[in-house]
């Protein structure tokens, strides 16, 4: 990888840990945005498939490069908070999914493209418990999955009730929540600036979608770029009846309205 200067605004960042430490408090996550000349973003809920479609049009022509670090990602958070700067010529194309429960910082820009990502649950649940680190699902459950406080129940002793939940029903609440965002982003940013696409058919169907998607962007599609996403990534995931059923309890209802809203057959 080509070397980037980058001038920090503070302390050197080279984790999540330290971004929420260091940066997210006191700071606009997006509040650069509008460096960047027509930018193209991509989120959704965390391991439904974000960074695959963000890396896959971060190819294209026109695209200016900016990857410095080790975490394309974490990347875009410094460069979109103002944190670190690096020289960008082209648009950009970013993965925003760590906005969590600063989403509404979308509304409050224009002049970009937002990309949301939806994922059959079971799968998305196995990865933030199988393939993710721990810190991970804990900053995502903090952020999005708590109840308010004041309607969560009481656990033992007084005790908040959090400190007893499962990190299964911890990934299920953070998915439902995430996944719940999407009627929000759907009623105010409109069709112009928010494409909703499901990984599955994606994937599945992708010499139709993808297309589709590239069309949205504004950017050039290849045929090369087909190569891209894989069927092999839909491997079912395997849960035993007990936890697949109550997978599907929790996150399910969200999902299926969510693809309903988008314009994908239910069922």
């Amino acid at each position: 990888m080509k070397s980037i200067n980058v001038t920090w605004h503070g302390r050197k960042i080279g984790s999540w840990a330290q971004f929420h430490k260091h940066v997210k408090p006191g700071r606009k996550l997006l509040a650069r945005l509008e460096v960047f000349p027509d930018p193209v973003l991509v989120a959704g809920c965390q391991r439904s498939g974000t960074t695959a479609v963000a890396r896959m049009l971060y190819r294209a022509d026109g695209v200016g490069r900016y990857r410095f670090g080790k975490d394309d990602e974490l990347d875009a958070g410094l460069l979109l908070s103002g944190y670190a700067e690096v020289p960008i010529t082209g648009r950009g194309v970013f993965q925003t999914t760590y906005l969590n429960d600063r989403v509404s910082e979308y509304f409050e820009h224009d002049g970009f493209r937002l990309i949301w990502i939806l994922r059959e649950p079971r799968a998305v649940v196995y990865s933030m418990l199988f393939n993710w680190r721990r810190g991970a699902l804990r900053r995502l459950y903090d952020a999005c999955g708590r109840e308010p406080r004041e309607q969560r129940p009481a656990g033992f002793f007084g005790i908040d009730a959090d400190l007893f939940r499962s990190r299964l029903d911890k990934a299920c609440a953070a998915y439902a929540a995430k996944t719940e965002q999407t009627f929000e982003l759907m009623e105010r940013l409109g069709p112009d600036r928010l494409f909703v696409v499901d990984y599955n058919e994606l994937v599945l169907n992708k010499e139709v979608m993808m297309p589709k998607l590239f069309e949205f962007a504004g950017l050039e599609f290849r045929e090369e770029f087909l190569e891209s996403l894989h069927a092999g990534s839909l491997r079912r995931a395997r849960w035993d009846g007990d936890k697949a059923e109550r997978i599907d309890r929790l996150c399910l209802p969200v999902y299926e309205r969510a693809r309903a809203a988008a314009g994908y057959a239910v069922g």
